[in-house]
């Protein structure tokens, strides 16, 4: 029985474990992606730069199995354990400089090349413009907006492709419903400007029916509830978020935050229907100065590095002059161009409005802390102080049949109606000698906005 001999087995163990630093090491070559050892079921110090300043870390990256609870009822749990993204502004301003110094050069070795054949050709061009000028039978011009409106498409076309993505994800609910995701002590780094660390970040889907929504039943038509099969929830939480400027203190600005993306699937149909978007904020605190430093702060580098690429870009003042030319010839081209943006956005945003029937925001506090410079003061700065309690905001779809709907938009349009309140809405001032002055007090503000992107009818009602 030498199989069973447990020397030999710790040699096979201790085998595979020097046989993964190999595996690591090729994985390196061919992806880039570093990792440095093997731990139980997880992988240690993880490292990956996806581009010239931006570099991805992790701690450890493993699985945790447990079964099903109340509280987290899925059977796999992947735990991120201290990530870490550092951002480099320097290096991407340096990265977006890199091409159009690469192009000049390619220009200038090509110019030397064809400044031969251009001369040649320069003189029979110019007659031949002359004569097309000249001639009296107009000619058809050449369409250049399609060259202005590839990159507009492109965009709404990534749009729309990651919602379908998004759509058929919800195909493997089965599967993903077995799974979350738990990262713990995140952090986004930005070098020279400041820090956001996240305390606990979780996310994961819950299909089970509960009586919390039967509530819901009663913005249903009976079509709805016969059609309707499975009811599906997105639950994500975020816990103790600090924001750091560089050489300052470390300031809780949320205490915590839960999303949840609540609606129904269907067989014909892919994606949630009739969603319900829930977004609740615990203590909110704004330090506006230290994030004024900051953004002074990523100004002043990226004008730094724009100051070295200033030279002038000949493809945008080509463009320029495109855009000049074809609004000579046809003045109304830009306004076109103008309309057919606004179309394209609308329709995406109402594609997706349609399948939205209520947004639900709320925070319980909100505060902002401001000194003001303009009042010198010889012991502790002057502090502005602001602050509202119960902040919330209401959006739901109209019925179409509904008396509201029908007072204002016509049967076919898709309507929706904002609530917004707040309470308790006061501005002080603190001069640090502990007796601060209040200077404005709000005991509650409402306002309700009824709004029809198809209509493009918005009416408000503020109280």
């Amino acid at each position: 029985m030498a199989l069973l001999d447990p020397t030999f087995v710790f040699g096979i163990i201790v085998l595979l474990y020097l046989s993964s630093f190999v595996l690591f090491a090729v994985l390196r070559i061919i992806t880039g992606i570093s990792i440095q050892r093997v731990g139980y079921f997880s992988l240690r110090r993880l490292a990956y730069t996806p581009r010239d300043g931006v570099k991805l870390e992790i701690r450890g990256l493993g699985l945790h199995l447990h079964r099903p609870t109340f509280s987290q009822p899925t059977w796999l749990s992947i735990v991120v354990s201290e990530l870490v993204v550092t951002l480099d502004i320097r290096e991407l301003e340096g990265q977006k400089s890199s091409p159009s110094v690469t192009n000049e050069n390619e220009d200038e070795s090509e110019g030397g090349n064809k400044s031969k054949n251009e001369k040649e050709t320069s003189s029979s061009s110019s007659q031949s413009t002359r004569s097309r000028h000249s001639s009296a039978v107009p000619e058809v011009s050449l369409p250049r907006r399609a060259t202005f409106d590839t990159p507009r498409s492109a965009t709404w076309k990534q749009l729309t492709k990651l919602k379908e993505r998004v759509k058929k994800l919800h195909r493997n609910v089965r599967w993903i419903r077995m799974v979350d995701v738990v990262a713990t002590d995140s952090t986004i780094h930005v070098v020279d400007v400041g820090k956001v660390q996240c305390g606990s970040f979780t996310i994961a889907l819950d299909t089970r029916r509960r009586l919390v929504d039967r509530a819901r039943f009663f913005f249903q038509s009976r079509a709805e509830k016969r059609l309707q099969k499975q009811p599906a929830e997105w639950i994500m939480t975020l816990k103790s978020i600090l924001f750091t400027a560089k050489g300052g203190e470390a300031i809780e600005v949320l205490d915590s935050a839960t999303l949840n993306v609540h609606g129904f699937l269907y067989d014909n149909m892919d994606g949630l229907r009739d969603a319900t978007i829930a977004l609740k904020l615990g203590r909110v605190h704004v330090p506006y100065d230290d994030v004024q430093v900051c953004a002074d702060r990523s100004k002043r580098l990226r004008s730094r590095h724009a100051s070295f690429r200033k030279q002038p870009d000949m493809f945008n003042i080509s463009m320029d002059m495109d855009n000049v030319i074809r609004e000579v010839d046809d003045p109304s081209s830009t306004d076109s161009d103008l309309m057919q943006t606004v179309s394209d956005s609308k329709e995406f945003v109402s594609s997706i409005l349609r399948g939205i029937k209520e947004v639900q925001f709320a925070v319980s506090f909100v505060s902002l802390t401001k000194k003001v410079h303009s009042v010198r003061s010889t012991s502790s700065p002057l502090l502005l102080n602001a602050s509202m309690k119960e902040v919330g905001i209401d959006l739901h779809r109209l019925d179409p049949k509904s008396p509201a709907h029908r007072m204002y938009f016509p049967s076919n349009a898709i309507a929706h109606e904002a609530l917004a309140a707040a309470l308790s809405i006061s501005v002080g001032l603190d001069d640090g000698h502990g007796k601060p002055e209040r200077i404005a007090y709000v005991p509650m503000a409402t306002t309700t906005v009824k709004n029809d992107i198809a209509v493009e009818d918005c009416r408000a009602i503020g109280s």
